[in-house]
């Protein structure tokens, strides 16, 4: 059995596995930032503009994460 190609798939795999996580992540950040729009504009809570400034941060910075570890999954398996 050629150990470097089963490595390769399983890393490949894991990192697959984490960046779907990574990506459920920075969908639900998303949705939870629709919310709290939603809220806001309804006047159900009070509006600062820091936590939608930080929500969008953190939700760009869990996607390029999602973006990285699909690739490098992918890339490792096809290889």
């Amino acid at each position: 059995m050629n150990w470097k190609k089963a490595g390769r798939r399983v890393n490949g795999g894991l990192a697959i596995y984490y960046g779907m996580g990574a990506a459920i992540g920075a969908i639900a950040m998303f949705v939870t930032l629709l919310v709290w729009i939603v809220k806001a504009v309804m006047g159900k809570i009070e509006f600062e503009w820091s936590i939608p400034i930080l929500a969008s941060i953190f939700i760009l910075v869990a996607g390029v994460v999602a973006y990285l570890l699909l690739k490098v999954g992918y890339d490792e398996i096809e290889r």
